[in-house]
């Protein structure tokens, strides 16, 4: 809180007292001098009562945000109301966070607020990114009833906001799993417990404990008796899809990132899949540790979607971010040292296994898979690989060695931040090095037996649920 200060009508009154003083001075005139000491103690008196009334005044503020569920995008209304003790007059400047911009509404109002008037306003504000946000404090300026002096203040209701997804990104889920459906074909390393029509045989006679679902309906019109359905195979592919939540997913140029993209192509594959029979899971992971883990069959699919609006808030960047340095130029003097220091408390295990390329949230997902999940999964794996390299080929290996069916799905930086980018001949050499050196890092993972499907910022979904749909048979 800052002191009083004059108004532009209070320092006109005071350069009237100036030069009330200076005449009385100059032409020895006593009325001149008393007028000025008069209007100079009625300011002082003024200036004290408003003190006195700025330090007892009890404000209370409530800012609330009408929209139960708010979407990025989408716009959001938030009232304001001030209440008071006393009465006194005031102007009041709301400032939505950074990433929001203001739609309609009055986001600064000048009132009088008194015990039996509240001053409120209501406003709408569009949410540009997802996640977490809190309101910066709310600036109020009072104002003495005369309009001599005013004091700046500032208050923080601790107003949070949580920006779900945008409807569109869901909407698109939605379509997806109206219009493709995943037949499971080939080796199966778990029970079979689903069906399909292309696997059809044969009919033969109802018996007990059929599933409803496989009843023949013609063959009963044209028997006049149950039939129940025969099939070559059922079978059902627990997924489990994994989501890379690292600095290098999170960096925005201009309100392009990665981990939006990747969020949304989750929330298409994860309803898809659970629409067409097959159970879904999910786990999200940071450079050192599992954030989220949801098994497959033991969660419902809300708790996978409100667990991806979940992820961290995007981290802008003045810059094209690509791949870290420190990846490419080898160890710096201490590095190697530090992490065999600070290893063994990120993650979970043995000393003895903490090298640098067990030391990352991947290796710690599928390290958590393989103590607490059953083998023969089909593993979606959203991530740039551009964080520890050396963890991402070990733990990708690992996971094709317990049987799981395992694709990746890979964004590069440099197509999302290459429109809004001035390409210099250093920037383009280094987007190259980093395309080249990721191609080789997938020639690889599709030499193990890992299936790469890549994406650019284009990608609304489709090529991916095609290529999905292929790679999983």
């Amino acid at each position: 809180m800052m002191g009083s200060r004059f108004t532009f009508t209070g320092r006109l009154i005071v350069g009237l007292v100036v030069i009330l003083f200076i005449s009385a001075y100059m032409f020895s005139s006593t009325l001149m001098a008393v007028t000025g000491a008069a209007v100079l103690l009625y300011l002082a008196y003024r200036r004290m009562e408003f003190h006195s009334l700025t330090t007892r005044v009890d404000l209370r503020i409530e800012r609330t945000v009408l929209e139960k569920v708010v979407h990025k995008d989408s716009p959001c209304s938030i009232k304001l109301q001030i209440e008071s003790d006393e009465s006194i007059r005031m102007i009041v400047s709301d400032r939505p966070p950074r990433t929001f911009i203001h739609s309609s509404g009055d986001i600064s109002i000048t009132g009088t607020v008194s015990p039996k008037k509240p001053l409120s306003t209501i406003y709408s504000i569009i949410p540009k990114e997802r996640g977490y946000f809190r309101f910066p404090p709310l600036g109020l300026t009072l104002m003495e009833a005369r309009g001599l002096f005013t004091r700046e203040m500032s208050l923080h209701p601790g107003t949070e906001i949580f920006v779900r997804a945008a409807k569109k990104d869901i909407a698109m889920a939605h379509l997806m799993s109206r219009r493709k459906q995943f037949e499971i074909t080939g080796p199966a390393h778990r029970r079979h417990t689903r069906t399909y029509i292309s696997d059809f045989k044969s009919v033969r006679d109802y018996m007990p404990g059929d599933r409803f679902r496989d009843i023949d309906w013609k063959a009963v019109s044209r028997l006049t008796k149950l039939m129940t359905k025969e099939f070559e195979h059922e079978t059902s592919l627990p997924t489990m899809i994994m989501v890379d939540c690292s600095i290098s997913m999170r960096e925005v140029v201009r309100q392009r990132a990665k981990l939006d993209h990747a969020l949304a192509l989750a929330m298409q594959i994860g309803i898809v899949m659970h629409n067409n029979g097959h159970p879904v899971g999910l786990i999200t992971f940071d450079e050192f540790k599992v954030m989220d883990h949801l098994t497959p069959g033991k969660c419902e699919l809300d708790d996978i979607v409100l667990s991806l609006f979940k992820l961290p808030n995007p981290v802008e960047t003045a810059d094209y971010p690509g791949m870290p340095r420190r990846y490419k130029g080898g160890k710096a003097e201490g590095e190697e040292r530090f992490l065999d220091t600070v290893g063994p408390f990120l993650v979970k295990g043995k000393r003895r296994s903490f090298t640098r390329d067990r030391t990352s949230g991947i290796f710690e997902a599928i390290r958590t898979m393989e103590l607490l999940e059953e083998t023969g999964m089909l593993l979606v794996v959203i991530s740039d690989l551009e964080t520890n390299r050396p963890a991402i080929m070990r733990s990708l290996q690992m996971a094709v060695k317990r049987k799981h069916r395992v694709v990746v799905v890979s964004p590069s930086s440099w197509p999302y931040h290459i429109r809004d980018t001035e390409l210099s001949e250093k920037r383009l050499e280094r987007m190259y090095e980093d395309y080249l050196e990721k191609q080789t890092l997938l020639r690889s993972l599709r030499a193990g037996g890992v299936r790469v499907i890549e994406v650019d910022p284009e990608e609304r979904g489709e090529l991916v649920i095609s290529g999905l749909r292929r790679l999983s048979q």
